[in-house]
């Protein structure tokens, strides 16, 4: 009688090893009662619920990874963008640089030919005459530029016999004077040009004489430096001279 129950039991295990229906068995000698039941579908729904988590977790962590890579390959394009936004700037900051100095030359080089072009007609020894005869004394400098009406003009400083200075505008088309006025000079610029200018010393028409053998004079100007010389500049290559006080000695470059 007694292996009923282990048949029983055996049974059971069998059943619910085989993932069955209900299984009982009736265990022990005293006549107490022992159940155990089961659903096969019990255990399969605790592996179906662990493995959709599973499969939840592995698709979160996919989409993570999408966006992860979403996100670097954005970064990666915007901070391309920005490099060749950065370079594209840098290019046109030098260009619009280089059209800038291109046409500050060209704009040099044509008032500079413009001014030799006015010398021409009127040279520098004749506008100091015409100034001097206007206005007698020392003629200090003489240069070919924009008076305040935008005209190109011979202006000449002078020295007067009171020791004041005065500057007169040349016309470089007609060799008349057109504007005479005083200025107000540095004493000591007046007391060094008395200096330099006494006796036999090369005078400014005299200088520029000198150097017009170098080509059209466009200014001269009297220079303090190494005991005085005549700073004279020739264009349209805007050349420099040096033409000394003693003998009108015209040297290449400028001594200051």
């Amino acid at each position: 009688m007694k292996r009923k129950p282990v048949f029983a039991a055996l049974a059971a295990a069998v059943v619910l090893a085989a993932g069955g229906g209900v299984a009982a068995a009736s265990l022990g000698d005293d006549g107490g009662t022992s159940a155990a039941s089961g659903t096969g579908t019990g255990a399969t729904t605790h592996e179906r619920a662990g493995l959709t988590r599973t499969g939840a977790d592995d698709t979160a962590r996919e989409d993570r990874d999408d966006r992860d890579t979403d996100d670097r390959d954005d970064d990666t394009r915007h901070g391309a963008g920005r490099d060749d936004t950065a370079r594209h700037d840098d290019t046109d900051d030098t260009d619009d640089d280089q059209d800038d100095d291109a046409r500050e030359r060209a704009h040099d080089a044509a008032e500079h030919k413009a001014e030799a072009a006015a010398a021409r007609k009127v040279a520098a020894p004749d506008a100091l005459a015409a100034a001097l005869a206007h206005t007698p004394g020392r003629a200090l400098s003489a240069e070919i530029d924009d008076d305040q009406d935008g005209r190109l003009v011979w202006e000449v400083e002078i020295l007067d016999g009171s020791g004041k200075l005065r500057h007169v505008d040349v016309s470089p088309s007609s060799g008349k004077v057109l504007d005479a006025r005083t200025e107000r000079g540095d004493a000591d610029d007046v007391r060094a040009a008395k200096d330099l200018l006494t006796g036999d010393a090369t005078s400014a028409a005299k200088a520029a004489r000198a150097a017009a053998a170098k080509g059209t004079v466009v200014s001269v100007d009297l220079e303090e430096e190494r005991n005085g010389y005549w700073s004279v500049e020739t264009g349209p290559a805007e050349a420099e001279w040096s033409v000394a006080l003693d003998g009108a000695k015209v040297t290449q470059g400028s001594d200051d």
